[in-house]
């Protein structure tokens, strides 16, 4: 098998390889159903931390050159369509056909959209991926089980330094992709809290 490593060609780091380690062997531990229901449930948090957002704190940019609340609604958005619908393929016995799902997918419709549309999308994309996994049935994992090429990010925390992300592509199956979905997920919803928790809002 083909040694993993970072895009810019390092090696993976410690956290990097407890991630693919982390959706491989709790992925084989997970029923269809299980999982279902840990997307459904990080798809709650998610859309609590929103929900608790005003149109006025969605637009606020307290970073400069970081994202707003609603920049990262409209990401989930985009991301959870393209994932269902790779998703679709695996559970059909399929590779997906697209490009790779990549990490800062965004439609642009933050710069205008209400924000009570953004957050409808938000719900709507939601539902479409857990409506899909809810026809998801257990088959063991096999050599001939489909993959996925996934864009996997890591967060490295350097001793003494500022975190940083490690990029790498991995080859999923459909449950260790659906649980990084759920990372996904709940990465996001952390990043809305601690959004909303800084002075500027």
């Amino acid at each position: 098998m083909t040694q993993i490593t970072a895009i810019d060609g390092s090696p993976l780091a410690s956290e990097s390889i407890r991630m693919l380690e982390y959706l491989r062997t709790r992925a084989a531990e997970l029923t269809a159903a299980a999982l279902c229901e840990r997307v459904r449930a990080a798809a709650v948090e998610l859309q609590n931390a929103v929900a608790a957002v005003s149109e006025a704190e969605a637009r606020v940019r307290p970073i400069a050159g970081k994202w707003t609340i609603a920049e990262v609604v409209d990401h989930i958005s985009q991301t959870q369509v393209r994932a269902a619908e790779e998703l679709r393929h695996l559970l059909a016995g399929r590779r997906p056909p697209l490009p790779p799902v990549y990490e800062a997918l965004r439609s642009g419709a933050a710069e205008w959209a209400p924000w009570d549309m953004l957050v409808a999308d938000l719900h709507d994309a939601n539902r479409a991926m857990i409506e899909l996994l809810e026809t998801a049935r257990d088959e063991p994992a096999s050599a001939l089980s489909p993959t996925v090429r996934t864009l996997v990010v890591a967060l490295l925390k350097p001793e003494g330094g500022a975190p940083k992300p490690q990029l790498f592509f991995a080859e999923l199956r459909w449950k260790e992709y659906t649980l990084l979905q759920r990372l996904h997920l709940l990465d996001h919803r952390t990043q809305v809290r601690k959004l909303r928790a800084l002075p500027s809002m």
